[in-house]
């Protein structure tokens, strides 16, 4: 099998933290008309300084407005917009030393939201809300995981250009639980308890984002599934009765919290307020192969993205630039693809001398079609709308192979897209 290939919408050794580079500079295009919109006078002024970094007062649109819906604000003290320049010098930290001093009056995220602000909220508040995103329906009463599979994912196109198969945001499907759910936690804990750093970290500075995500995607939870997930005692304690354990959230770190109940990776990338790049600050990583989490860690966007094709001469600026104004209310989604020849988890170079990706790289003649497997990687983008964060959170979903065979029009596409592929 020749693993030297990259196109349309399919990704041969290359990282799903990587491949998400591409695609992003197709939606800051779809986008850059309501960029411009959202473009203040202040930030134009800057612009013409080429000393300073060229998004140090690019902000995204802020949610604070809808504060204005959350019981105990006041809709004309929401209705304030707070100006670049004091979001920028009085950030509530980001940065790999700090910690977010909550306790402190007038710090603000880059959403603008201050430090009374998030004190006032709470635990737990209303996200559907905050972040313009709708609630999942929850699923039918008959739904049953032992039942449940995967949506089938077929991001093929005829075109065997390079494109990121981009497809509309569902908001019920943030997380698919599916029958493998039991099996899958337990080899993610036993992958965090061989790998540790390499699956798992988290800055000091990203103490409100995680905190975010976790009330987020356990308020997703208990609203999708709820014969299965539940909070009480004031949202403090988290049920999962299909693991039969209950999270205390006042004693466990927000990302334990969710490693602990959820089978799906997730990457915070953070605004840096000294030059207003995004930096990796927390992850959870277990379906990464031929890399590792720990290798970027507290790493900018642009160098996560290296050995990205044409990244650094094409797409880095774009890339920037979409994180910079990415809204909340817009999150996106897609899925990268692959062959492979084993339904491999977790795999790096870094614990393993002479690492290979392919199962049969010592015996390739052994390789059969029965060995392979369509890999796809359903991956999401999208901005929390208090700290700002922008998380991209992504599983990994296998295929048989020849389960694709008789599928209508998919034989043909693979067909022409592994013909018309471009070599690397």
């Amino acid at each position: 099998m020749d693993t030297g290939l990259i196109f349309s919408g399919f990704v041969v050794n290359s990282a799903p933290i990587a491949a998400v580079g591409v695609f992003l500079v197709v939606v800051a295009g779809l986008v850059r008309y309501f960029f411009k919109f959202q473009s203040t006078k202040s930030t134009t002024r800057h612009a013409t300084d080429t000393k300073a970094p060229p998004h140090l007062l690019h902000f995204p649109p802020s949610r604070r407005h809808a504060l204005a819906n959350i019981p105990g604000f006041e809709k004309s003290a929401c209705d304030v917009e707070i100006p670049p320049q004091i979001l920028k010098s009085q950030a509530l930290t980001t940065t790999t030393t700090g910690r977010p001093d909550f306790t402190k009056d007038n710090l603000y995220t880059p959403m603008g939201f201050s430090t009374q602000d998030i004190r006032k909220l709470g635990r737990f508040p209303d996200y559907s809300i905050l972040s313009g995103v709708r609630h999942p329906v929850q699923v039918d009463a008959k739904w049953d995981i032992s039942k449940a599979i995967f949506r089938p994912f077929r991001p093929f196109r005829w075109g065997y250009y390079q494109h990121m198969a981009l497809m509309k945001y569902e908001p019920d499907w943030w997380v698919e639980l599916e029958q493998n759910y039991t099996k899958t936690m337990a080899a993610r804990h036993e992958l965090l308890k061989t790998h540790g750093d390499k699956i798992f970290f988290h800055a000091p500075s990203a103490d409100l984002a995680t905190r975010e995500l976790m009330e987020m995607v356990l308020q997703f939870l208990c609203k999708r599934y709820p014969q299965h997930f539940s909070l009480s005692a004031a949202n403090t304690l988290f049920h999962n009765r299909l693991l039969s354990t209950t999270t205390n959230l006042l004693t466990t770190p927000p990302l334990r919290a969710l490693f602990d109940n959820v089978p799906e990776d997730y990457a915070l990338m953070l605004r840096n307020e000294p030059d207003g790049f995004y930096y990796l600050r927390a992850a959870m990583t277990c379906s990464s192969v031929g890399w590792n989490i720990g290798q970027h860690r507290d790493a900018v966007l642009r160098d996560i993205h290296t050995h990205v094709p044409d990244y650094a001469d094409r797409m880095a600026m774009s890339m920037d630039r979409y994180f910079s104004r990415m809204p909340a209310d817009q999150p996106v989604m897609r899925c990268s693809w692959s062959i492979e020849d084993w339904e491999i988890m977790w795999s790096s170079p870094d614990v393993e001398e002479n690492w290979k990706r392919s199962a049969f790289a010592a015996n390739p003649e052994r390789l059969t079609v029965k060995d392979l497997k369509l890999r796809c990687d359903a991956q999401t983008l999208r901005r929390l709308p208090v700290s700002g964060a922008v998380v991209f959170n992504f599983k990994a979903i296998f295929t048989p192979f020849e389960e694709l065979r008789e599928e209508p029009y998919v034989p043909a596409l693979l067909w022409k897209v592994l013909e018309g592929g471009r070599r690397i």
